[in-house]
């Protein structure tokens, strides 16, 4: 699976980091990095989580 940001759409919140610490990151602008475009085996369950936990919905994942 792939992780997709629009960026118009995040606040850089941090919920996404909370949750995925290894794949997702706000920097000290506030703006998210995704570390990891590609959700890293084992992190599937985490990174679900974290983008159905978007308040923004600025978060989806494509196969």
């Amino acid at each position: 699976m792939r992780i997709v940001l629009n960026r118009a759409k995040c606040t850089g919140i941090g919920i996404c980091e909370a949750v995925a610490p290894d794949v997702f990151e706000v920097d000290d602008d506030g703006n998210l990095v995704v570390l990891s475009a590609e959700v890293p085996a084992g992190a599937e369950a985490e990174v679900t989580e974290a983008v159905e936990g978007c308040p923004a919905q600025a978060l989806r994942l494509e196969p």
